[in-house]
């Protein structure tokens, strides 16, 4: 759809980008990189990082963004989004430059698209929201000083754009401008799984991706500012707006019912001796399955309370690894991939031990620790297991708490728990109900089966 802009529309990106210049000028900052473009000569994926405002006071324009998109040869290319959005003609500028690129483009939302960030998500080829992110749509705002008909004309300008910005959402998510232009005046929020059943992303990602780290940056090449804490009550955020769920009336239990057998009494004599023989041959010919639980077992070493990265220390350890090596660095692994006494890393989970430069898993990381705790109710261990792997996890946390300084403190090898007692033998258990006390189960239930005749008990008064 051709839209045409009110004629002020040309100057104002231009004079945002003036008071810019001058407010950085008068604060004497220079504009910072809000974005990274790594693997640019790649033939297979290059990747987009959009973390921070687009545009702004502090920001750069889409002219250098652009330019440096054009280096990119690779046949994919992943934009990966975190921002709470900025200026709207610079996002448009940088959507527009995604549609054009001939790679296959995939827009993975890290943390939050909100706003113009949201229109550049639309741009993907694909769009996928990882594990508790957010995406936020909402109305343009701007500021605008002069008398009543450049008040006016501000208006009708924001009420254009915004409609613009209506028609991106329903280009890719259908529906119409009037529909898009309802939930943006209500500044509507989405959880992953609500931006696919709205049709805004195409997944709700589960867990990041099993793979190699990605490749570490030059030391000499500039690292750009991604740790930013954004302030998103600036676009009247209040938290994701929630229905209270309603009350459900008590389902009475239905009443139960017990059925109590007597199976002495219910079989002839033979009969119980033949189910007795057959039970017993059943007991020696089949043995009781062993029940393998990959859960790592609890064990205690040193804590570290320090911010967690997975990738570099994952990236020590050897692949294939040794079953004690996971255990000492993982919560969980897949017992089916073990071959050898070994498997890849690809089988092991949920990461929270430091590695040393010779690969060998040392303390806890309390951070990963909590990282993994939080991380596992999404996984896809199953889920007969969590309660083991929590047990694992809240053990470093206990030992943290107890220890008086672990700072200095070298990790202990990982302790491998006692076997179990072994639970009384199933079939002797079932006989000895099914028979009376005695010191021999088996001589009691011959006993309580045969009936002695009088002849027989005349002859053992007169022996």
């Amino acid at each position: 759809m051709n839209i045409q802009l009110p004629g002020k529309a040309a100057t104002f990106q231009a004079s945002q980008r003036e008071q810019a210049e001058r407010q950085r000028a008068q604060l004497g900052v220079e504009a910072r990189s809000w974005y990274r473009i790594t693997n640019a000569a790649s033939d297979d994926e290059a990747e987009v990082m959009l973390y921070d405002e687009i545009g702004g006071w502090f920001g750069q324009t889409a002219d250098q963004f652009i330019a440096d998109l054009k280096g990119v040869t690779a046949k994919n290319l992943r934009v990966r989004v975190n921002s709470p959005g900025g200026s709207v003609f610079e996002g448009i500028a940088i959507a527009n430059a995604l549609r054009s690129h001939p790679a296959n483009v995939t827009v993975q939302v890290d943390g939050i698209a909100a706003s113009i960030a949201s229109v550049i998500a639309m741009a993907g080829d694909r769009v996928e929201m990882a594990p508790n992110t957010m995406l936020m749509i909402h109305d343009a705002s701007g500021v605008c000083i002069g008398d009543a008909s450049d008040m006016e004309e501000m208006g009708e300008l924001l009420d254009l754009i915004s409609d613009n910005i209506a028609d991106a959402y329903a280009a890719r998510a259908g529906g119409t401008r009037e529909d898009w232009r309802a939930r943006m005046q209500a500044e509507t929020w989405y959880l992953p799984e609500d931006a696919v059943e709205a049709g805004l992303a195409d997944e709700a990602t589960t867990s990041p991706k099993a793979g190699t780290p990605a490749a570490e940056p030059e030391e000499d090449e500039p690292e750009p500012e991604m740790r930013r804490a954004f302030d998103l009550t600036a676009y009247g955020y209040q938290g994701p707006k929630r229905e209270e769920p309603k009350a459900e009336e008590p389902v009475a239990a239905p009443e139960s019912t017990t059925l109590t057998i007597n199976i002495e009494s219910a079989l002839a004599d033979e009969q119980l001796v033949e189910l007795l023989r057959k039970m017993a041959a059943r007991r020696d010919a089949e043995p009781v399955p062993e029940v393998v639980d990959t859960a790592c077992p609890v064990h205690h070493t040193a804590t570290e309370d320090r911010p967690w990265d997975s990738g570099p220390n994952e990236k020590r350890l050897p692949s294939p690894m040794t079953v004690k090596t996971a255990k000492a660095m993982y919560a969980w692994y897949d017992d089916s991939q073990v071959t050898d006494g070994e498997l890849p890393k690809t089988a092991c989970k949920l990461p929270h031990h430091e590695v040393s430069a010779d690969g060998t898993p040392g303390a806890a990381n309390l951070s990963g620790v909590r990282n993994a705790l939080a991380r596992l109710p999404q996984s896809d261990i199953p889920a007969s297991q969590h309660d083991a792997v929590r047990r694992h996890l809240q053990a470093h946390l206990d030992d943290a708490k107890t220890a008086d300084d672990t700072a200095d403190t070298e990790p202990t090898a990982a302790v491998e728990p006692e076997p179990e007692t072994p639970a009384e033998d199933e079939w002797a258990s079932i006989v000895a109900r099914l028979t009376k006390p005695a010191p021999d189960p088996w001589a009691a239930a011959v006993a309580n089966l045969t009936h002695p005749t009088a002849s027989s008990s005349a002859a053992t008064e007169t022996a």
